[in-house]
């Protein structure tokens, strides 16, 4: 069974980032050494590490283990129609990427990904990726823990189809302030789930929150 773990950072007013067009790398200059170290340090505990299509497209993320000794984890990139940025970072920098798409992605998205170095694509679902479907495939090629930095979309969804077993939050001490900047999930319905503290501490000034399932709601 596949654990999933979704890191986020959060502002006060709990966004991801500090306005409608910016992104997650907005909160960085509010982090410190400690605090980077520490969340690299969860990367590299990790088996893979999941980002969304869009997370790709705006924060052109690199996704590696880079303040702490530590190997990178398996890159995993659901993206329904594979229309990523061919210059992304993480499609060119030849650490292994595993992109998910759906059957609606054309041959020719797939194959300029699998043109790329050490990038692989699988196919799972029909209109829309199968998350759920995609667990045990995971599974299979030896992924015990995944680590989830995506943002509001793929979070909901990981959400509604119950496959969270833990989240970590870096609460940033910044106010947004934005009506508009994207919150941690995207509003739509899905089930409720009752969630326990498991604990709380500050790196270099920002508080981390760790929650695991409540047990009466198991």
């Amino acid at each position: 069974m596949v654990e999933i773990t979704t890191l986020s950072e959060l502002t006060i007013d709990g966004k991801l980032s500090l306005g409608p067009q910016g992104n997650s790398k907005d909160l960085f200059r509010y982090t410190s050494d400690e605090l980077k170290t520490w969340f690299h340090g969860q990367r590299a505990a990790a088996d893979a590490i999941m980002v969304g299509a869009n997370t790709v497209r705006v924060d052109d993320p690199e996704l590696t283990v880079r303040h702490v000794e530590g190997p990178s984890p398996l890159r995993v990139i659901p993206s329904s129609d594979g229309l990523l940025p061919l210059e992304s970072r993480l499609l060119n920098d030849a650490f292994p990427t595993l992109v998910v798409v759906s059957g609606k992605a054309t041959a020719e998205a797939i194959t300029a990904l699998e043109a790329k170095p050490l990038v692989e694509v699988m196919v799972c679902g029909e209109d829309q990726i199968d998350l759920v479907a995609l667990m045990p495939l995971l599974e299979a090629r030896g992924v015990r823990r995944l680590i989830v930095e995506g943002g509001s979309e793929l979070l909901s969804s990981l959400f509604a189809a119950d496959l969270v077993s833990r989240i970590i939050i870096k609460h940033i001490p910044v106010i947004a302030g934005s009506p508009d900047a994207p919150t941690y999930l995207n509003g739509k319905a899905m089930p409720l789930s009752r969630w326990a503290l498991r604990d709380w501490f500050i790196k270099g000034g920002v508080g981390v929150s760790i929650y695991g399932p409540a047990e009466d709601a198991r």
